[in-house]
């Protein structure tokens, strides 16, 4: 009977299963090209050209995930408003708090003019990071500013069975999206493992491109070749720090050459953010996005914030989606419109890790000190006033 239906299935369709198969294989192991191979029953030609053809040539890359519960890293998500005189020089200063305080992503607000800022800040530095951010607000920094914690964040992953990859197309039925097999994610925070300089070195080289073999490793982590294969086989992969690898398939990047982001056009990204929500609140909006094939990240513990990527057919259908739930909830729900073309994220911030203690650092100092020189014009007036600079200008 299988093999009636594999005979009668057409040649468009058997592609796209076997593509399913790869995407399934990739999120689970990287592009390991033997692997999937041995895996999908396909030659490993075949698999190679496939990978270019429908992956990377269409803007579908595979970085590795750092397991950050595994590193000992909460997440701090903060919704803030620079100054006005300091909005021109946004770049400048996240990618100052990048290498100072621990700030993982950023992303502009449309029509609001706000900032969500991701930070994941080791557990132990996480109320220090957290004062050095309202710090900055008293400076004058940031006209506006919420934090909230989360204790776990994560990256769903793809489901490519409702993606065309032949087309580039998402297929999905709204109508039934509420699965009832779908399972909501574990909340046990699992074991904080140890590691050391070279292990963050290559995680951050993994999650830059996780196609990059050790070889190629060498020149940025510079260590010995066996060195590095002991650092990867003994601790980072045994120990779990990778978690996994995730399919990029909404085709935002990072151009080297421009200094910017490039995004598509063609698709609208959401911040969800639900706030003094009730546990069954926060599990009902869990259940109605993980549903979803387009549920990118989400951080949960208290509150509860979502990152959605959504084709411009599908804007539509996904608030009428989530419009009972939101009626239900009032202002405890927010949905923000992101600005792709304003927004970066940075890889794990390796250079605040102390090699000999083995320990991660924060020099407040230090950060008021960088964006002070950022944003001159704010500090030196809230120096005359005392530090409560409100930003009154027009």
């Amino acid at each position: 009977m299988g093999d009636d239906a594999n005979r009668s299935e057409s040649p468009r369709r058997r592609l796209n299963r076997e593509l399913v198969q790869m995407a399934h294989c990739l999120a689970e192991g990287g592009p390991n090209i033997n692997e999937i191979a041995r895996q999908t029953g396909q030659y490993k030609e075949t698999v190679r050209y496939r990978y270019h053809k429908f992956f990377l040539d269409k803007g579908i890359t595979v970085q590795a995930a750092p397991s950050y519960p595994r590193l000992g890293f909460k997440r701090l998500i903060v919704v803030a408003k620079l100054a006005r005189s300091c909005e021109a020089n946004a770049k400048s200063i996240f990618t100052a708090l990048r290498e100072l305080c621990y700030l993982h992503s950023f992303t502009r607000v449309m029509l609001t003019g706000e900032y969500v800022i991701h930070v994941a800040v080791p557990s132990e530095l996480a109320e220090r990071c957290a004062s050095v951010y309202r710090a900055l607000q008293e400076s004058g920094l940031f006209r506006e500013l919420e934090i909230l914690e989360f204790e776990q964040m994560r990256n769903p992953p793809m489901k490519p069975e409702f993606f065309d990859f032949v087309r580039g197309t998402w297929s999905f039925d709204w109508n039934s999206a509420r699965a009832k097999d779908t399972k909501l994610p574990l909340s046990v925070r699992p074991t904080v493992e140890k590691y050391d300089k070279v292990d963050l070195l290559i995680l951050k080289e993994l999650d830059i491109d996780a196609s990059r073999t050790l070889v190629k490793m060498v020149e940025n982590v510079k260590v010995s070749l066996k060195a590095l294969e002991f650092h990867y086989r003994g601790h980072v992969r045994p120990r779990g720090l990778i978690k996994g690898y995730r399919l990029v398939w909404q085709g935002t990047k990072y151009d080297r050459e421009q200094r910017r982001a490039v995004s598509r056009k063609d698709s609208v990204e959401l911040t969800i953010l639900l706030k003094d929500g009730t546990r069954e609140e926060v599990a009902e909006l869990m259940l109605l996005l993980n549903s979803t094939p387009f549920l990118w990240s989400e951080a949960y513990g208290g509150a509860y914030c979502a990152e959605v990527f959504l084709e411009n057919y599908a804007y539509i259908g996904f608030l009428e989606y989530i419009d009972e739930f939101a009626n239900k909830v009032g202002k405890k729900l927010r949905v923000l419109i992101m600005d792709q073309s304003h927004a970066l994220r940075f890889v794990i911030q390796y250079k605040l890790f102390d090699g000999v203690s083995k320990k991660w650092l924060l020099n407040e100092q230090a950060v008021l000190n960088a964006l002070g020189s950022l944003a001159p014009v704010v500090r030196r007036d809230a120096d005359l006033r005392g530090g409560d600079e409100t930003d009154k200008a027009p």
